[in-house]
């Protein structure tokens, strides 16, 4: 982000057309519950195919930091990081399950907003052929996310 070829910015949180999720990895060390505005039913949902997003199956929505709530699990969490480093991918050290990544977004001078990547596949009782999944090609770009799939439909 900041660059032109990702102009739009994540859509603003809007209290009266929000909702939380709970998520919980595959041992239930760690859980968190995160808001989404607009709910899940109105986002997209990217399926990146670069190279750690296609193996760990990542389904990411990116709600701001400030909307992500870590319940338990901080002390099981491990991170992963390759390429130049940017991307802290977020796992739990006991499963393995990819619970989020945390691209540090402000560590690297993007002050505009501050955005989690979290993965829809650890969510409670959501069943993923309701989503709006879209493909993402993150294998030839270099950009943390192209902002434009970001921007909901209207």
């Amino acid at each position: 982000m900041g660059s032109s070829d990702s102009p739009a910015l994540a859509p603003s949180f809007d209290p009266s057309n929000a909702q939380t999720y709970h998520a919980i990895c595959q041992c239930g060390a760690v859980r968190y519950a995160v808001t989404l505005s607009p709910p899940l039913a109105q986002q997209k949902v990217v399926e990146c195919n670069c190279s750690i997003c296609s193996r760990n199956g990542y389904l990411f929505v990116y709600p701001s930091r400030e909307q992500f709530f870590l319940q338990s699990g901080e002390e099981v969490l491990r991170s992963y990081s390759f390429g130049i480093k940017r991307m802290l991918h977020k796992f739990c050290g006991t499963c393995g399950s990819a619970v989020f990544a945390d691209p540090r977004m402000k560590e690297f001078g993007e002050k505009e907003f501050d955005l989690l990547a979290v993965n829809v596949r650890m969510f409670k009782d959501v069943k993923l052929k309701d989503l709006n999944i879209v493909p993402y090609d993150g294998w030839n770009k270099r950009e943390f996310v192209d902002s434009e799939h970001l921007q909901t439909f209207a």
